[in-house]
């Protein structure tokens, strides 16, 4: 007779159980939920793990604490550095004796400074009560720990003289007291799986890392190295900690992480990792929730055991059912159900419809463990919740039987996916501009300062501007675009790309404005309310200013009513709307009913974009488009200025 833990136990294990094992993660719905007093009624006044018991489901670890609670917020004072403790950490890092730290709150912010004798370093992040209503689990980042070269030597003397000593009582007590048999605790090792994975994902602005790789790559590998005895250390203690599986990086992509850095900088560690657990009869869990595309055999062959928080179509480009034809024979699968589907941006119907695919697509239904994943939306339909279960209940006995089709109903594939092949070569255009091809191959390259002297050497020659724009400019750009969107380059190479070209816009711009030409059209954009996060939006931006637009970015975590206010000021042709959470995405809808309730929303067209968002979710907000990629919003924001740029409503 199987309990929730010893089913789940099995499942990872590889081991054929009797029904599949359902595990919805509530935290972030219940931190929301409870904070706003809207937890469904029958379930008024519980505790988080309660509500699943209530309902027969298997409980998840809880991440989130009541961060507004002032004791829950010196567990988090070192959030900046990738330091901090929930009910499943089995160590405690002690910082440097002789590195001061000095802490400013005020308000939603907290600055810590860290003062080694190599000189200061500081973080600041950001949690208030509308993070928490949002479900947000842990603090934003909003200043990073590496901002510049002089930053790599006082970090590294931080991390260096660092240490971890074992703390297993506090996971035991959680065990034994929170989760009983009623799921399985899993020990948090690192949310960042390598050195140099730490450096990107938490001590780094993303945009800033790629920048920092390719230019004061000898300045972060010295950082990275510093940061490696105490990772192995970590591991040496997950190992002999009393937990049955430890979770051991997150937040994988195939753009971010992409296929060579990751083979390189991530895979070997986490393969140090596994070999480690494995040796003490353990398993290795990595959270695997972004887009994995280019990534499915490094993972694949990375070591780890479990792939957890598996996000597929529609809300990434990979089915399901490719995640388990490939990775079921050596993995163990962890989600499966898009949070998508549980929202009401998502019919019945197609709800339904993505479960009959799924119950097909998963046969025999050996090394799977079902959830929603990331994790449960704040705003999801609970109903849909129960529902997962009760076919579950019915149709989840093992070994499934294989229907007809091993696909999901195409009704929720993702969009986009497709793109036009990049032009053969380096070359665009013919041999009449060849007087280009220098500065092509300089934003081919990312030459952002050589890139300079050659846009200067055309003017001189008495070269138009515009031409240099259209002709040298955009068309290099236009092909870095088409590149990334089939997967023939990453964001990084984009990114220093588009550093090269926007150096040599800067240059060409007076030249522009005194000739009397216009730039394209003008396009507003943003992150939404309660969303700290910007690479793709930054992404865009750049492309959007590369091919000739003038744009106005207003950042991270912007107000309905501070778009309503820029759509009146600046009356852009486009307004686009960022958001990369499932939590965050539904601000879009608000925004959109808040320009019509203000009588703006005819002045300008709308497109949205970021990793949950779909086609159907995008028409259903009444948005004028939706970009799967930056690429996609650069093309769909020059088709909607050429054709006038106005909103028909």
């Amino acid at each position: 007779m199987y309990t929730h833990r010893s089913r789940i136990a099995a499942a990872l294990r590889g081991e054929t159980v009797d029904r599949l094992p359902y595990v919805p993660r509530l935290d972030l719905w219940y931190l929301s939920n409870s904070t706003t007093g809207t937890l469904p009624p029958q379930h008024a006044g519980r505790a988080m793990n309660e509500i699943a018991r209530a309902e027969g489901w298997a409980v998840h670890h809880r991440f989130a604490d009541d961060q507004l609670d002032p004791k829950f917020q010196p567990q988090y004072l070192h959030r900046g550095i990738n330091v901090f403790y929930s009910r499943d950490t089995v160590f405690d890092v002690v910082l440097p004796r002789d590195v001061e730290v000095k802490v400013a709150r005020g308000g939603a912010r907290t600055r810590v400074e860290y003062h080694t004798p190599l000189g200061m370093v500081s973080t600041t992040t950001h949690y208030d009560v509308e993070s928490q209503q949002n479900g947000i689990t842990i603090p934003a980042l909003v200043e990073h720990l590496i901002k510049t070269p002089a930053d790599y030597a006082p970090a590294g003397y931080l991390f260096e003289h660092m240490d971890v000593v074992p703390n297993f009582e506090r996971f035991r007590r959680w065990s034994a007291e929170d989760m009983r048999d009623d799921g399985l605790p899993i020990a948090i090792g690192s949310l960042d799986a390598s050195p140099f994975h730490l450096i990107q994902r938490d001590l780094s602005d993303q945009t800033q890392f790629f920048i920092h790789y390719k230019d004061h790559h000898a300045e972060m590998r010295g950082l990275a190295d510093r940061i490696a005895p105490l990772m192995e250390k970590m591991i040496a203690i997950l190992a002999q900690s009393p937990a049955e599986v430890v979770w051991w990086g997150a937040n994988f992509d195939d753009m971010l992480t992409f296929p060579p850095y990751f083979e390189k900088e991530i895979q070997p560690w986490i393969r140090k990792a596994a070999t480690a657990m494995q040796a003490a009869g353990k398993l290795v869990l990595c959270h695997t929730d972004g887009e994995n595309r280019g990534l499915m055999d490094l993972i694949r062959d990375s070591g780890t055991h479990v792939a957890e928080s598996i996000c597929p179509a529609p809300m990434t480009r990979v089915t399901f059912a490719e995640y388990y034809r490939r990775w079921s024979p050596r993995l163990t699968l962890y989600g499966g159900i898009p949070s998508t589907v549980v929202l009401p941006e998502t019919s019945d119907a197609d709800f339904e419809a993505y479960l009959d695919g799924f119950f097909r697509a998963v046969a025999p239904g050996n090394r799977l463990v079902v959830g929603v994943a990331d994790e449960v939306p704040p705003k999801a339909i609970f109903s849909r919740l129960q529902r997962i279960g009760e076919r579950i209940a019915r149709e989840g006995a093992l070994p499934l039987k294989a229907g007809a089709a091993r696909t999901l109903e195409p009704a929720l594939a993702r969009p986009g996916a497709a793109a036009a092949a990049a032009p053969a070569g380096d070359a665009a255009g013919n041999a009449a501009d060849d007087v280009y091809a220098q500065v092509r191959q300089d934003v081919f390259k990312g030459r952002h300062l050589d890139i300079k002297a050659h846009v200067q050497a055309l003017l001189d020659q008495g070269v138009r501007a515009g031409d240099i724009l259209e002709h040298g400019l955009i068309a290099a750009i236009t092909v870095v675009g088409n590149r990334m969107a089939t997967g023939d380059v990453f964001i990084p190479e984009v990114l220093l790309a588009a550093r090269a070209m926007t150096a040599a816009v800067k240059l060409l711009e007076p030249h522009i404005a005194a000739s009397g030409e216009q730039l394209r059209g003008r396009v507003l954009v943003g992150t939404v309310r309660g969303d700290m996060h910007d690479i793709g939006k930054n992404l865009v931006v750049t492309m959007l200013r590369g091919v000739g637009f003038e744009v106005r970015d207003l950042g991270v975590s912007v107000s309905r009513d501070r778009f309503c206010e820029e759509v009146a000021a600046f009356e852009p042709d486009v307004l686009g709307l960022s958001a990369l959470l499932t939590t965050t995405m539904v601000e879009m809808g608000e925004i959109i009913k808040a320009l019509d309730a203000s009588g703006l929303r005819r002045r300008c067209r709308v497109i949205v974009g970021g990793a949950p968002v779909s086609e159907q979710f995008a028409a259903k907000i009444g948005a004028d488009g939706y970009g799967a990629n930056a690429v996609e919003a650069v093309r769909l924001t020059k088709r909607m200025v050429a054709e006038g740029g106005a909103a028909r409503h």
